[in-house]
Parts: C-alpha cells; sequence; structure tokens
C-alpha cells in the first residue's frame, strides 16, 4: 500500500510540474515570433504522371524499373515544336532542376531542425540491476530502474534564434539556387534552338550554293565542248564545287548535333526527329541599357545569393558571440526503482534550473567571433565582385544585342546586292563577256552574304537571350515578364547598397605580427 501511495504521489508532483515546463517552452518561444507561423516541411507528394524527375525520384516504394518506365512529356501538338514548347518542356524533365529541388527540400529540414532547438527534449532509461548479493527486502538479485529527463533550454545567449535566422536564410539561398538553374536551362534550352534554326538556315545555303556551282559546272563544261573556253576553267568549277560539297556536309554535321543538344535537354533520344518553328526574328528590344544595369544589379540570382550571404554570414557573427553570453536550462527529473518490472517500489522527482558559463578558455570564442568577422567581409567583397561582373555582363550582352541589331540591316542589304551580282555576272559569262573567275567569285560572296545575315541574326536571338539570363528576367516587346509570387517571397532579404565591412584588419599591423 506504502508503494503504491508513493507511486501516485509521484505521479502527481510530475503532473504539477508540467505547467512550468510549458511556461518555459512558452517564453523561449516569445523570443522570435515568426517562427510560431513555420510549419513542418512537407513529404513528397504523389508521383505526377507527367514527372520523370522531381518528386518520381524521391517518392516510396518506387524502383529503378518503375521510375524508369514513366512516359516523357511530349509537346502539347502534332506540328513543329516552338520556342515557349521547348521551354515549357525541359523544366519538366530535367536533372539539373530535380537536384536544385532536393536542396530545396533539404535546407527546409534543415529549418525545420534549427525549429527543434527551442523546444523541450526529452530521454528515457530503463535498466535491471543483477547483484551477486541477496537482498533481503526484496527477496531477489535484481533491481529494475527507470529514470526520465525533460530538458528546456531558457536561454543560448541568442545562439538559437541566430540559428534559426540562418536556417531561414538557407532556405532563401535554396529558392535561388531553384531559380538560377531554372535560368541556367532556359538560355541552354535557347542557344539549342536558335542554334538549330540557324544550322538550318546554313545548310540551306550551302545547299543553293553546290546547286548553283554544279550548274556553272555544266555551262562550262559545255563551252570547254565546243572550245569556246580551255580546260583550266572547268577544273577550277571542279574544285569550287567540292568545296561547297564539303562545306554543305560540315553544315549538315552541325545541325545534327544541335538537334541532339535539344534532344538531350528534352530527355529524347538523341537522333529524335526534330521540326522547328521558325523563330529567329527580329523584333524590337524594349529596353535600355540603363535599365538592364538596374534589373540586373535587382534580380540577378548570382547577386541576389551573394547579399543573401551576405546577411548570412552576419547572422553567423550572433551565432559565434552567443558563446560569451551563460545559458540557462530548466531539467525535470523524475525517477523510479522496484524488485519487479513495473517498477513501482519507490521513486521521486527534482526540478533543476541551471546556469552555465565558460569564465576562461582562452580567448577561444573571441577568436570564433573575429573568425566570422572575417567572413563577413570576405562575403562583402564576393557581392561587390558579383555586382562589377553583373555591370560588365549585362554591357557586353547589351552592346552585341545593338551590334547584331545594326548588322542584320546591313547584312540584309548585302544580300540583296550579292544576290543581283550573281544574276549579272552568271548572264555575262553566258554571253562570254565575264570570265570563269567572276562567277565563282560573285557566287563565294552571295553565299558569304547569307551566312552573314543569317549568323546576325543567331548573334541576335542569343545576345537578347544571354542579357535576359544575366538580368534574371524574362524580356518581350512588351517589357519585363513579371516574376512569379515563389520568387518575390524573399525580397524583404535584398540590400540595395553593399553593406560596410565589420572591423577591417589592418593589413600594416597584420604584417608586423607576422
Amino acid at each position: 500500500m506504502n508503494n503504491m501511495r508513493e507511486s501516485l504521489k509521484t505521479l502527481l508532483l510530475g503532473q504539477a510540474a508540467l505547467p512550468v515546463l510549458m511556461l518555459a517552452v512558452f517564453l523561449s518561444g516569445c523570443a522570435d515570433p515568426v517562427r510560431q507561423t513555420v510549419g513542418r516541411p512537407f513529404i513528397a507528394a504523389p508521383v505526377d504522371a507527367e514527372t520523370i524527375f522531381g518528386d518520381a525520384t524521391i517518392g516510396e516504394g518506387r524502383s529503378r524499373e518503375a521510375i524508369a518506365s514513366i512516359t516523357v512529356p511530349g509537346p502539347p501538338h502534332d506540328g513543329p515544336l516552338t520556342l515557349d514548347d521547348c521551354l515549357a518542356l525541359a523544366p519538366r524533365v530535367s536533372p539539373a532542376l530535380d537536384s536544385a529541388d532536393q536542396e530545396y527540400l533539404g535546407a527546409m529540414w534543415s529549418r525545420w531542425q534549427s525549429i527543434t532547438n527551442f523546444l523541450p527534449t526529452a530521454n528515457m532509461n530503463y535498466g535491471l540491476t543483477h547483484s551477486g548479493d541477496f537482498d533481503p527486502m526484496s527477496g531477489t538479485h535484481d533491481r529494475y530502474g527507470w529514470t526520465t529527463q525533460i530538458s528546456q533550454p531558457v536561454f543560448t545567449g541568442g545562439r538559437n534564434l541566430a540559428t534559426y535566422l540562418l536556417g531561414q536564410l538557407g532556405l532563401s539561398a535554396a529558392d535561388i539556387k531553384r531559380a538560377q538553374a531554372k535560368e541556367d536551362l532556359l538560355l541552354a534550352v535557347k542557344q539549342a534552338f536558335y542554334g538549330i534554326l540557324a544550322s538550318e538556315k546554313a545548310l540551306a545555303v550551302a545547299k543553293t550554293s553546290v546547286v548553283n556551282l554544279s550548274s556553272h559546272l555544266n555551262v562550262a563544261r559545255n563551252f570547254f565542248d565546243v572550245g569556246m573556253v580551255p580546260q583550266n576553267q572547268v577544273l577550277e568549277a571542279e574544285v569550287e564545287l567540292a568545296k561547297a560539297q564539303q562545306e554543305e556536309t560540315n553544315r549538315q554535321r552541325d545541325l545534327t548535333v544541335n538537334k541532339a543538344r535539344l534532344n538531350i535537354l528534352l530527355r529524347r533520344q538523341v537522333d529524335f526527329p526534330v521540326r522547328l518553328k521558325d523563330e529567329l526574328g527580329h523584333p524590337r528590344f524594349p529596353l535600355g541599357m540603363e535599365d538592364c544595369l538596374q534589373v540586373g544589379l535587382r534580380d540577378n540570382p548570382e547577386v541576389q545569393l551573394g547579399r543573401v550571404q551576405v546577411e548570412a554570414g552576419a547572422k553567423q557573427i550572433d551565432v559565434a558571440r552567443s558563446s560569451l553570453y551563460p545559458t540557462v536550462n530548466v531539467n525535470y527529473n523524475a525517477n523510479a526503482s522496484g524488485a519487479s518490472a513495473r517498477v513501482g517500489d519507490s521513486g521521486n522527482w527534482n526540478m533543476t534550473a541551471t546556469a552555465s558559463f565558460n569564465v576562461w578558455e582562452w580567448g577561444n570564442s573571441k577568436a570564433n567571433v573575429e573568425i566570422s568577422k572575417v567572413q563577413l567581409n570576405q562575403a562583402i567583397n564576393t557581392l561587390t565582385g558579383l555586382e562589377d561582373n553583373t555591370r560588365l555582363e549585362v554591357t557586353t550582352n547589351f552592346q552585341n544585342l545593338v551590334s547584331a541589331d545594326r548588322n542584320i540591316s546591313v547584312a540584309q542589304k548585302a544580300v540583296e546586292s550579292a544576290a543581283e551580282d550573281l544574276r549579272m555576272v552568271t548572264e555575262r559569262y553566258q554571253e562570254q563577256v565575264a570570265t570563269n573567275t567572276e562567277v565563282l567569285d560573285a557566287q563565294t560572296r552571295y553565299s558569304s552574304a547569307q551566312y552573314e545575315y543569317y549568323s546576325a541574326l543567331y548573334n541576335y536571338n542569343l545576345s537578347w537571350a544571354s542579357l535576359e539570363r544575366t538580368m534574371g528576367r524574362r524580356v518581350t516587346t512588351q517589357g519585363l515578364v513579371d516574376l512569379p509570387a515563389r520568387n518575390r517571397q524573399y525580397e524583404n532579404l535584398r540590400v540595395d547598397t553593399a553593406p560596410a565591412p565589420v572591423a577591417p584588419v589592418d593589413s600594416a599591423a597584420a604584417a608586423d605580427q607576422r
């Protein structure tokens, strides 16, 4: 009966201690009201039939054969693929984007891990001790024991809050990396798409050149057969035709390689037939140089990531400084023991509040703070370099765009002039007024003018795409395309100007110390 009373007393006292623990949890949570709105990371959703990567790689109970059997999504229509079709298909099947999504999921769990530092932890131990001496009181050699400990951190010098904010910044950085990976993928798709169109144009020019030179060779042979021209003109025409045929072969190779590159980005067989809609156009770019610089410094993924890393470096200083303050913990301990496995013979409980403080550790904590300051200065310098590189890339791509824009108009006039020149020289040669060399030179000028025209179109569209990548925004003829809401989620983390370095190191003093 006495044992039952003691067990009941221990249970009631333990329940009375629970409100005190709940109050400690509440007080520790009041230091960060944002934490109360943060939910636990999501678990992988069921596999979407239209997805070959992403959820399929983290779904439970999925074998390699099941994942490999998923059908890669196709175009929404049977006609030629447009650029928008390719840009919509590639992100759905890209392993690079899947890796970025996995990193984001890991960052969510890291943030949740930092949230658990605010919460109490519980530990239980249950054991059996067998003694060689017989205990006459219990009538056995065995003694069972059960201990319970609940610990709640109350004050950690700001470490838990700084660690949580670092986890939040890590989540922001992972989200920016997802946007960065998508921008890289879209640029690669545009390069492959425009590369195919340019290769098709170049191949058509090469085939036209072969047809024209073959026709000229037949005319030269007819003139030679009737003794109107010497044989060297026929040989010269044959050499030029051979060069044109080699050029056609090379252009066909380039087209095949570019199609294979696009097929790989769309996760298809490298020799899968590719039909594209001709979108190698010349629309007007709506933004000026200053607008592009402003947008690039604000929305460039690398610059955004650099700013997040600067803020993370500042929070890392807070983590290091937390070791300069004492820590306070509240612990609840309960134990019970007995001669039987039910452990009901005796028990007790206690509650302690402990404050611990490192009085002296030879400047180790101070060194960690200074190291964090140095790392913050490095992050600031890296951000400055990223902003300078963004300015340079925006300037380079914008000037390439302007140069290609001007070259298109010039090259188009050159094509018209070269075509008329070839027509006139060919007619004069048929009348034996022009020489064989003049015809071959005219054909070369015509082919070269066409190559230059299509090259200018390709460079214009590619410079447009590269400028979009540098700015981190898509641009249409109407202006900037709005960012998705997800990309605007962390705008409060962006800083308009780089913060001042923290406690810069005196180079001369450091050299004297060395």
